[in-house]
């Protein structure tokens, strides 16, 4: 594995892939960036960037990395799952950071977090269940039934819904899953939960938060008079009640400090633990809040790093 970075005469090459041009992923490639800027001073090395996002089509992306690996990346750094999964099934044999991804175990690029055991390693976007479910329960604690839709075999939601419903037990909570096949709509998904539950929560699964997903059950969630635990501020400002998320351009800050642990000898990538989010933002819709009735407690409010409302 070519990891020989220390007094390198020319500029290291890094490769940086993006799941997707969708502007979710320019905070963390921006804190990603500006930190491995720090990195070179400190490290007393330089490094270039090369960037590249895939476009969805499988042939297309494979032949787009393999092209890109050509130029000899020392380092690759994957933003997302996408990314992190076509970047895997082409077996580089340099290391590789990934951010975005929710449960890089699940994926299969590592064989625990503690000890990753391969040449992939990175942080996580993985805010426990329970985490987020307490914070649905601060705002709204009338919330007994949670409903969460998700998208049939997908490996890494089932982990996570599995964790969650540990946690959820453990809140008092009652969590109502339904599978839905890749590509269906949510709408009778949406529909079975008629007086089931008395909450929504969007998780990071197409079938849950994907464009179309997360306004149907936006809307469904307007029509039937149900908070909605969203995946991030933007799907608060859609109209979600709450969301807490990890601060993306922290994720690509972090990513590239443990690039630094890579680029300076200190630390092997097999031996890199994967990190979680270090930095969680808490966002509230006070507009939504009123008009579900719902009295945000004060102490919950002065907690809240954004806080939607129109009356300000």
């Amino acid at each position: 594995m070519a990891t020989d970075y220390e007094d390198s005469p020319e500029p290291i090459p890094i490769l940086l892939i993006r799941s997707s041009n969708n502007a979710f992923y320019d905070p963390t490639q921006k804190g990603f960036l500006q930190s491995l800027k720090r990195q070179e001073q400190m490290l007393n090395i330089s490094a270039k960037v090369n960037i590249i996002s895939l476009s969805g089509s499988q042939d297309t992306d494979q032949k787009m990395i393999e092209q890109a690996l050509n130029q000899h990346p020392q380092l690759i750094v994957t933003l997302g799952t996408d990314a992190t999964i076509e970047t895997s099934a082409v077996h580089p044999d340099v290391p590789v950071l990934f951010t975005l991804v929710l449960n890089p175990v699940a994926l299969g690029v590592v064989k625990s977090l503690d000890a990753p055991g391969t040449n992939f390693s990175g942080t996580t976007l993985l805010v426990s269940p329970g985490k987020q479910l307490e914070a649905l329960l601060q705002v709204d604690p009338q919330v007994s039934r949670v409903g969460a839709i998700y998208t049939q075999g997908d490996p890494v939601s089932q982990a996570f819904l599995e964790a969650a419903q540990s946690d959820a037990q453990q809140l008092h909570i009652t969590l109502v899953t339904i599978a839905v096949k890749s590509g269906d709509p949510p709408s009778t998904a949406l529909q079975s939960l008629d007086g089931k539950v008395d909450a929504l929560w969007t998780i990071a699964d197409p079938a849950s938060s994907g464009p179309q997903a997360l306004q149907a059950t936006l809307a469904y969630a307007h029509a039937h008079n149900l908070p909605v635990l969203g995946l991030s501020g933007a799907t608060v400002h859609e109209g979600a009640l709450l969301a807490l998320f990890p601060d993306l351009e922290d994720e690509g800050a972090l990513t590239a400090e443990m690039a630094g642990y890579l680029l300076s000898g200190s630390q092997k990538i097999e031996q890199l633990r994967v990190r979680g989010p270090r930095k969680v933002l808490l966002c509230i819709n006070l507009d939504v809040a009123r008009a579900l009735k719902i009295k945000v407690p004060n102490d919950v409010l002065h907690l809240a790093d954004e806080v939607v409302d129109s009356e300000r």
